[in-house]
């Protein structure tokens, strides 16, 4: 129960795996082999998402205390074809990954239409159309009222994605968007416990299941000083601050400032176009 802002979070996203490029030369498949930096990479990003848990227990959290799906906390989806540049769109695919896995959660099948619309858009814009494609519609759709089965379909798809995009040589657009997908998910995480400010059981057990998040947070922390954007050092500043707020978020005023730094960090990404 405690977890279920970890589940949140890493259900858009599933660890990187080994790829394999095609020599076309010769014609000849054969295993990539990967640096010592590429091998730190990969080493991090399965930590990080080693923290997710079962399904089953995002689903007991919202209906023991009875959240109800607020549309108004997900990004915009009539704006995806605003973004226009490369890295808006890496970050804005898993924030709206989160949306869809969100709304999912919540049995929102309308939502999740409108959402994996602005997926497959971004995707197809970003060369990896096969992720988001035809073919995951059609299974969300026949799959629309089990809400395990939409989840492990995004999950899926976010994997795809990451192949798809260190397959082409480009990982850092994938640590892109699952700095998005973080982002997204403590937003909407935190709105949460905002709303919940007023139920003190509550609001204790999710600030403690939020505190857990710096783990995961030193992670990503980790794999975006990989990365060679030079503007991202200005991203990993904060999440350096918030990591420190959420190593004692517990603590009311603390969460407060960890919502704002995150709101703040939320809206330069989906107002960046």
């Amino acid at each position: 129960m405690k977890r279920v802002f970890k589940y949140i979070i890493g259900i858009c996203i599933l660890e990187l795996l080994f790829v394999r490029c095609t020599d076309n030369a010769n014609k000849n498949s054969e295993d990539t082999i990967l640096t010592e930096n590429e091998l730190n990479k990969q080493i991090n990003v399965q930590n990080f998402f080693n923290t997710v848990p079962a399904s089953t227990l995002i689903f007991h959290l919202i209906h023991e205390t009875k959240l109800n799906y607020n549309p108004e906390y997900a990004n915009d989806p009539t704006k995806y074809k605003k973004y226009t540049l490369e890295k808006p769109r890496a970050f804005n695919l898993g924030i709206y990954g989160t949306d869809l896995a969100i709304s999912g959660a919540f049995n929102q099948a309308q939502e999740c239409m409108l959402f994996l619309k602005c997926t497959n858009y971004l995707a197809q814009e970003l060369g990896i159309s096969a992720a988001f494609d035809e073919n995951i519609m059609n299974r969300l759709e026949k799959n629309k009222d089990n809400r395990d089965s939409t989840l492990e379909i995004v999950s899926q798809s976010f994997k795809k994605a990451d192949n798809l995009f260190c397959a082409n040589k480009r990982c850092e657009l994938s640590i892109l968007m699952v700095t998005g997908a973080f982002v997204e998910a403590m937003y909407v995480g935190g709105q949460y416990i905002s709303l919940k400010m007023n139920d003190t059981m509550a609001v204790n057990k999710l600030l403690t299941v939020y505190n857990q998040q710096a783990e995961a947070l030193n992670y990503l922390i980790n794999l975006l000083k990989t990365t060679s954007f030079e503007e991202d050092k200005k991203i990993i500043d904060k999440l350096s601050t918030l990591e420190q707020y959420l190593q004692n978020s517990n603590k009311i005023e603390n969460f407060q400032k960890a919502h704002q730094l995150i709101t703040e960090l939320r809206q330069e990404f989906v107002n960046v176009y």
